[in-house]
């Protein structure tokens, strides 16, 4: 985990419990809070709608709200940097959808007296994939993804595929070096699965050694500490001391590195495996379906659709997602907004318009996309393109679902499991290249720049080849990107 600067956050917090809605509650006016619950005292009976902030965790991160306090200690380390007077937080506990949610409210004054009022929930999904999917499972889904991305490619030659959105079929480039870079995943991932095996048969030969030998002390550190003997014998050269002391420095150290490894794969991919394939067994789509309901849940209080419990009537809402997290906040998203558009009174949520931003950070989508689209059986099969794209109305119209400066990626070139998100937007056009007549965007073709488009930025906060994937939280771009949003 990053090393991330909580001073700004306050040391002290008002718990309060939001009250079971009743039919006489007072309604809440656009633009003011009044009358929420009886808890307002007079100072804070009128004031400005909060901002609600949905954040989603990423693959592995499984202490619930500590996602929450370190969004909010990057929210608050932006605000105090820019002279805001950062005030006592709150907690607020309800009831909502049959269990307890809680959420943290930020608040703070700016320099010219205005107050603000932040307010972080939390989707967290990590007890659903906690156990669920083995070692051997992920390394299958692993290995199924690295072969099926490499056939697909092109060895040291750039290729294409094609993906369903803004209304046709749209070519994208695999870069020549995909097929490579897949080539050295698989192969660096099969070295691990033969050392793990070979070390696990090591060590369960050892047991059975000291088992044997009745757990006697000297017998153990034999086992345990193969040549140790050795090197209080005066017979032995002091070349013969090192090389025994380093053999067994040396094996520990792969000891470690195969169970970090094991543990890396069984928590974090484990979780993108549980994931990413849920259609391949009902196992993992029944995982899926837990998670996105999940963030699906917490969504539906935030914007207002059949709530327990009476919540402010946000007018400006923020999702933010890290790693695998951002993948559920992109599914979070386009749910809410298809919710919204099939119920009863279409629209009248106004999900798309109160929706401020997506803010995504270490995130695989553009890996998603394409393994998505290589699990079919028939890749080319247009029709199943379009009916996938059907439940993503980010991808589906510009002027209607992505408003401008609408959704900013941090990415970092040293975190493998991030990168630029280039599948969910128009591919540019060639200098003085025209679009297609019949293409649907072609009398409003985004450009390179448009500020519709997806909002790619490098974080020079990734410093350190694949820790980068956590040092987002410390960087000062992603708060200034938080608060900028929740502005």
């Amino acid at each position: 985990m990053s090393d991330q600067d909580f001073k700004a956050t306050p040391r002290s917090a008002k718990f309060h419990y939001g009250n079971v809605s009743t039919p006489e509650t007072e309604h809440v006016d656009v633009g003011l809070v009044r009358g929420i619950t009886d808890r307002l005292s007079p100072e804070t009976a009128e004031r400005p709608i909060p901002v609600a902030l949905l954040v989603c965790h990423g693959m592995g991160e499984q202490v619930r709200f500590e996602t929450i306090g370190q969004i909010a200690a990057s929210v608050l380390k932006a605000a105090a940097s820019h002279g805001c007077n950062v005030s006592e937080t709150g907690v607020e506990l309800s009831f909502q959808n049959e269990s307890f949610l809680a959420r943290a409210e930020l608040n703070w004054t700016t320099p010219e007296g205005k107050p603000h009022s932040v307010h972080v929930y939390e989707a967290y999904w990590a007890p659903v994939t906690e156990g669920k999917v083995t070692y051997w499972e992920t390394v299958s889904f692993l290995f199924s993804a690295a072969w099926k991305g490499w056939r697909s490619s092109k060895f040291f030659r750039a290729c294409g595929f094609q993906r369903y959105l803004f209304g046709m079929l749209r070519d994208f480039t695999i870069y020549a070096r995909t097929n490579v870079g897949l080539l050295l995943v698989a192969l660096f991932l099969l070295a691990q699965v033969v050392a793990i095996a070979m070390v696990l048969a090591k060590i369960t030969d050892q047991v059975k050694q000291m088992e044997t030998a009745h757990f006697a002390i000297k017998q153990v550190l034999i086992v345990l500490l193969p040549g140790v003997h050795g090197l209080r014998s005066a017979s032995v050269g002091t070349d013969e001391k090192v090389r025994t002391v380093l053999h067994i420095v040396g094996w520990y150290l792969l000891v470690a590195e195969i169970f970090v490894a094991r543990y890396f794969l069984i928590e974090y991919a484990g979780d993108v495996a549980a994931y990413i394939s849920p259609y391949k067994a009902s196992k993992f789509e029944d995982i899926r379906n837990k998670i996105q309901a999940i963030g699906l849940d917490v969504a539906k209080v935030i914007y207002g659709f059949g709530n327990t419990t009476i919540v402010p009537e946000y007018q400006r809402v923020v999702l933010a997602g890290h790693s695998l997290g951002s993948v559920l906040a992109y599914d979070t998203l386009n749910a809410v907004i298809n919710l919204d558009l099939t119920s009863a009174t279409p629209g009248s949520k106004q999900v798309v318009k109160r929706t401020k931003k997506l803010i995504t950070f270490g995130s695989p989508l553009d890996k998603t996309a394409f393994l998505f689209r290589n699990q079919s059986n028939h890749v080319k099969d247009p029709l199943r393109e379009q009916m996938a794209s059907a439940f993503q109305p980010l991808i589906l119209d510009y002027d209607v679902f992505r408003k401008p400066n609408f959704w900013t990626n941090l990415w970092s070139p040293l975190d493998i499991v991030s990168g630029s998100l280039d599948y969910y937007d128009a591919p540019p056009l060639a200098p003085g290249q025209k679009p297609d007549p019949t293409d649907p965007l072609a009398a409003d073709y985004p450009a390179p720049h448009d500020p519709r488009r997806v909002d790619n930025l490098k974080d020079p906060a990734g410093t350190v080849p694949i820790v980068a994937h956590v040092q987002y939280w410390a960087g000062d771009l992603l708060a200034q990107t938080l608060y900028k949003a929740v502005q």
